[in-house]
């Protein structure tokens, strides 16, 4: 039986989008009459929310273009407005939604498809709306943390020193931003024992009371890798921890994951419109006991045709790939420490949502998370025809949303076996950029390290994207990008591009109490990272470059200062003009000076005066090859820059590690540099990888070198005078023999020029130590060492194997080597370096200097860098 409709499109495979109630018990399955239900809401029908300053400046009247709300498109300017309730929220988000709903969705327009084909007929699979009720409870929430220290930065804070009770009672901890702030790290110790996340998984090592020796005892795995075998569909990566007593506190990153295989679709004899359905994982392959899955409806131009579900489902050509993944989550684990021989994890927390940064002041941690809305179900369409149709679809879809489509969750898994699940913030902390910016919503979360993982703390949240977290002891700041329209034409996004601005959140976290906001602004630009921003007695310091994070064209920098005025961070203050045409590569706060670090061709180093936040000045600059890309205080006059060494031109040519001396602030002096070519180290874009020791004045920071296949730390000793390298230490075995040793005739490169074509190129690998071109005669045994593998070139099809360029010469005269003696030439290649034994943090305890790989611990004497022993993971 086939029945023909007169085409309402927004009714198409909308059914699934039902409303249910609401979290806080109010039911929303009927809208309020007040809600538009169409993509043109009235110029009557204001969003109800709560602005006590100016409730007159409602700029969600969905008669104001969202490019003419004053300021440049989509920025997220100052004022945020609290909802007064759970439907105040719901009307916004569908108000604001459906304005901005597009043919795609939210995302970009200008592509049609995903659309396999089958027999000329578009087909797509069908998704029910909301997952059934087992995968829903496995779906993995996120949670995520961001604190900061006290309102001056520390010089020591990373070179803190604990008094112990064994050896000579000092160790040193992670290298933080603020002093008095926690950060988490992938390694943490407490002067008796090392805790360190080799990938996804936590090992504990005992340390010897003088800090010698190390054993292991217990490990665990973080991640079930998406197996489910715990209940919940993830893969986790980037694991940090913070260590409280007997608990260790893991977070990692998470994608949520169904499995699924093809999706069986129904096809008829009917010209398609473009727009499809989908169907939910559960109704893949049905057993006959079953409900038979819902029926896919086909759109044509003149009517929808129902098929009964009795035909024979049409394949897809391939099966859809599998796992499938439904969005971000942040994990986190508690670790039971009491038996280390037997860690467990008891406690496990998901939070829907992006994990940004996590900070802990004493036994509070606060995590940021950034949470899209739930999956809508979308539809697409499959040609530029049916993109008013699609449109009209997904307008529906917003207003039928629910209250659990855009609210991020948790959810709590004990150790007992109970489940746990409720929202991170509740409606009345949510706050809303009087300038929209997007439908994601950031949510900052309080947790008890002092305790047993409980239901997180509800705080503050925004309807905002998260990007960077900079917190003091008292207040936490969270920057967030634009939020740019997917229709704007190139003219706006040229003006866009201009005048980019970054939005500013700031928050209140005294205490152990939830966060609870307090202002917002913007500031021009855009800024690099944590250290950009500083908070010194109530005002707020940013470092930004003008102009998008991707291009630096045209740009200049400053440091701006803003204060609180009601719920608004307003400019106060502003010093200007440095680097133009090049961008930020470091910023350091120390007390009332700030030391900037610009780039493009060369490092022009800043002092800049912060003691008047209305007039502040640069006080001295200095240009010198290269750049600083992380910055830390020696002393009060000595600042220590890791970074890249450069040409004139501005070409990187390896690590450089520079001593400012910065005494006279007119006058900073480049008193000494370390640089090692074709190397870098992970210090430049991490700074938790940097280690300082003041009491010895060593400096310790991880190395690659390309170029000599060597991957280890090198230790520097800092003076008044200048920098002088100690040792290094590495997890890499060293051979005695030299490298590239072999009984056959080796190929030096002499004589050959751009002319000769490949044989030019093979020459500038062959002195940086990547292959080695060897001739060999037939007793030679060949080979060579350090190099994992030869591959042998037969001498009869040598010509076939290298270009030689218009240089009208062979092989052989190339290389001045007579070939009629030679059995076989080789072309060698080296090892290259064992990842799993590069050194990512280095820590000391009693004298020892600690080093970790993801295959190893390895302790070495501080004085002599003699190695005392290897822990092995």
């Amino acid at each position: 039986m086939k029945r023909t409709l007169v085409p309402t499109l927004v009714a198409v495979g909308l059914v699934a989008a039902a409303c249910t109630a609401g979290s806080d018990g109010a039911d929303v399955t009927d809208p309020d009459p007040s809600v538009p239900d169409t993509a043109e809401p009235s110029p009557d029908d204001s969003v109800p929310v709560t602005d006590p300053d100016d409730p007159d400046t409602d700029s969600d009247d969905p008669e104001v273009d969202p490019d003419d709300r004053g300021g440049p498109i989509g920025f997220a300017q100052a004022s945020l407005r609290q909802f007064d309730e759970c439907q105040a929220f719901l009307d916004y988000v569908h108000t604001e939604g459906a304005e901005r709903v597009g043919p795609y969705g939210f995302g970009d327009n200008g592509w049609f498809g995903p659309t396999p084909f089958l027999d000329d007929v578009m087909v797509m699979e069908t998704m029910e709306e909301e997952a059934p009720a087992e995968e829903a409870a496995a779906e993995p929430a996120s949670e995520d943390a961001g604190a900061s220290a006290s309102t001056t930065n520390d010089a020591a804070a990373s070179g803190e020193v604990f008094v112990g009770d064994d050896g000579d009672g000092t160790y040193s901890t992670t290298n933080v931003q603020v002093d008095g702030v926690d950060e988490p790290d992938i390694i943490k110790t407490d002067g008796t024992r090392i805790l360190a996340v080799a990938g996804d998984v936590l090992h504990y090592v005992d340390i010897a009371d003088d800090g010698t020796a190390g054993t292991k005892r217990g490990s665990v795995t973080l991640s079930n890798n998406g197996d489910g075998s715990d209940g919940n569909y993830y893969f986790a990566y980037g694991h940090e921890i913070f260590v409280n007593g007997d608990r260790a506190f893991v977070i990692a990153q998470g994608e949520g994951q169904y499995y699924g295989g093809p999706v069986p679709f129904e096809t008829v004899d009917a010209e398609p419109l473009g727009v499809m359905t989908r169907q939910a994982p559960d109704a893949i392959e049905p057993s006959p006991d079953e409900e038979p899955p819902p029926v896919t409806t086909v759109v044509t131009d003149a009517e929808i045709e129902f098929v009964e579900p009795d035909i024979e489902p049409v394949p897809f050509p391939e099966p859809l790939p599998g796992p499938q993944f439904f969005g971000p989550t942040t994990i986190v684990l508690e670790i039971d420490l009491s038996n280390p021989d037997d860690l467990r994890i008891v406690n496990t927390m998901n939070l829907d949502g992006r994990y940004i940064s996590a900070r802990s002041i004493g036994e509070t941690g606060r995590i940021a998370v950034t949470s899209p809305p739930k999956d809508l179900g979308f539809l697409y369409p499959s040609n530029p025809n049916a993109t008013e149709q699609a449109t009209d679809a997904n307008r529906e879809l917003i207003t039928n949303s629910t209250l659990e489509d855009w609210m991020p969750t948790y959810t709590l898994n004990a150790a007992d076996g109970t489940s746990t699940t409720g929202n991170l913030v509740s409606c009345e902390n949510i706050h809303a950029p009087s300038e929209f910016a997007g439908f994601d919503m950031l949510s900052i979360v309080t947790l008890d390290l002092g305790e047993s993982l409980t239901e997180p703390t509800g705080g503050a949240a925004i309807m905002a994207t998260g990007d960077t977290v900079y917190a003091s002891a008292d207040r936490m700041y969270v920057t967030s990008n634009v939020w740019l329209p997917p229709t704007i034409d190139e003219q706006q996004r040229g003006l866009w591009e201009e005048e980019y601005e970054t939005a500013i959140h700031r928050f209140s976290i005294a205490g152990d109490g939830p966060a609870q906001y307090e202002a917002s602004g913007s500031v021009e630009g855009h800024l690099l990272n944590q250290f950009s921003m500083n908070d010194r007695d109530g005002t707020f310091y940013a470092a930004t470059t003008t102009g998008t994070p991707w291009s630096s064209e045209g740009s200049v920098s400053q440091i701006v200062a803003m204060q609180v005025n009601g719920d608004r961070l307003e400019q106060v203050g502003q010093v200007g003009g440095l680097g133009e045409g090049e961008r930020i590569f470091s910023v350091r706060y120390v007390d009332d000076v700030a030391y900037v670090v610009t780039f493009r061709q060369t490092d022009p180093f800043y002092i800049v005066d912060l003691a008047d936040p209305t007039a502040m000045s640069v006080l001295g600059e200095l240009k010198i090859p290269g750049y600083s890309s992380y910055l830390h205080p020696i002393t009060d006059t000595l600042v220590l820059g890791v970074g890249q060494d450069a040409t004139d031109e501005g070409r990187t040519t390896g690590t450089k590690v520079s001593l400012f001396d910065v005494s006279d602030p007119g006058d900073p002096r480049e008193v000494d540099v370390w640089t090692m070519d074709n190397a870098g180290s992970d210090a430049e874009f991490d700074h938790r990888a940097f280690l300082y020791w003041a009491p010895t004045g060593q400096a310790v920071l991880p190395l690659t070198n390309w170029a000599d296949q060597y991957s280890g730390a090198v230790v520097l000793n800092v003076g008044e005078d200048g920098l002088t390298e100690q040792g290094r230490v590495s997890h890499v075995i060293e051979s005695d023999d030299e490298n590239g040793l072999t009984d056959c005739q080796v190929f030096t490169g002499e004589g050959i020029t751009e002319a000769d074509g490949d044989l030019f190129w093979i020459t500038q690998e062959l002195g940086a130590g990547g292959s080695q071109l060897q001739f060999c005669e037939p007793g030679d045994i060949g080979g060579a060492t350090g190099f994992s593998y030869c591959e042998t070139i037969p001498v009869n099809e040598i010509e076939n194997w290298f270009y030689l360029g218009d240089s009208g010469r062979t092989f052989s005269e190339a290389t001045g080597v007579d070939l009629a003696g030679i059995d076989r030439i080789e072309w060698c290649w080296s090892d290259g370096i064992d990842w799993q034994k590069q050194i990512q943090r280095t820590l000391v305890i009693d004298g020892q200097l600690w080093s970790f790989s993801n295959s190893q611990l390895q302790a070495n004497d501080l004085a002599t860098l003699g190695t005392t022993d290897i822990v092995t993971l």
